[in-house]
């Protein structure tokens, strides 16, 4: 499920950032553009980074985006993580959209972070608005009017019972225009509602396992677990010949996702000589 969350917020992250966008309280901007993590920040991996433009700026406003199902310890200090790497790489400091989708025991996320120096002579930090899914009203996000905002409506605050939300999401995703985006916006409110409603499964509103099987974003989900095993498939290789290997020298396989190119890294795992002979094949691109 948590593998389909991540996949779904991507898929939402490319196609609907607007709508994210808004969930974190940004609007006003006439254009947005979602540009791969991977080329901005290697050693952390943002859900997500989104080029805005407004009217009268010459220059985009960054926005990095985090999503997770619960709170967690060390959210906070992830999102000060990527702040910095995103500030040192591009010279600007983001906005941040922090979206926590469920509640969680006790543990709270807080919005701040503090990095301090051995001998506290030192301190950096930084603080940013978290959204709470929990917290959000479900009415009001159906009054947007934005198809993108319904697939997060059953993690929203409602009084409705399940069955009843998911019908009317059901009904309004129905008048999306496109086929393609519509499927896909289906899909994904299915998975966030298994999120949500755990105990409740919904294929029948949606067109049953047949939809879901034809969807654009299950196939787009299942290629990149593909992607994802074949990395991991070269890294086993590699730790079954040299023992350990640490994380930061075979980093660049993450943003590798042509698979002859994940062939050919796998093939040269099984032959090389050391692990530094295969870094080299992999730094090179070739």
């Amino acid at each position: 499920m948590r593998q389909d969350k991540d996949r779904s917020s991507k898929w939402l992250l490319s196609h609907h950032a607007d709508a994210v966008l808004k969930l974190g309280g940004i609007t006003g901007f006439t254009s947005w553009k979602a540009i791969q993590p991977e080329t901005v920040a290697p050693r952390r991996l943002p859900d997500g980074l989104i080029e805005v433009r407004y009217p009268g700026e010459t220059e985009p406003t960054l926005v990095l985006v985090e999503i997770e199902s619960y709170p967690a310890s060390d959210v906070d200090r992830q999102v000060l993580d990527d702040l910095m790497l995103i500030a040192v790489d591009r010279k600007v400091m983001p906005e941040v959209v922090s979206l926590i989708l469920k509640p969680k025991g006790n543990v709270a996320v807080t919005g701040s972070a503090e990095s301090v120096s051995r001998r506290g002579r030192t301190r950096i930090g930084g603080s940013w608005p978290v959204v709470r899914m929990w917290e959000l009203d479900a009415e009001e996000l159906f009054a947007a009017g934005d198809a993108g905002l319904i697939p997060w409506v059953p993690l929203a605050h409602t009084t409705q019972t399940p069955e009843v939300l998911m019908t009317r999401c059901r009904d309004r995703l129905a008048s999306v225009p496109d086929p393609s985006d519509r499927a896909g916006l289906m899909v994904v409110t299915q998975i966030l509602a298994g999120l949500a409603f755990p105990d409740k499964r919904f294929l029948d509103l949606f067109g049953g396992a047949k939809a879901m099987i034809e969807s654009p974003v299950l196939d787009e989900v299942k290629q990149l677990i593909k992607v994802r095993a074949m990395q991991e498939n070269v890294v086993d290789v590699l730790e079954a010949r040299f023992g350990s290997i640490p994380k930061d020298r075979v980093l660049p396989l993450q943003t590798i996702s042509d698979e002859n190119r994940l062939r050919a890294m796998n093939r040269l795992a099984a032959t090389c000589p050391d692990i530094d002979a295969f870094v080299a094949g992999l730094e090179s691109g070739k």
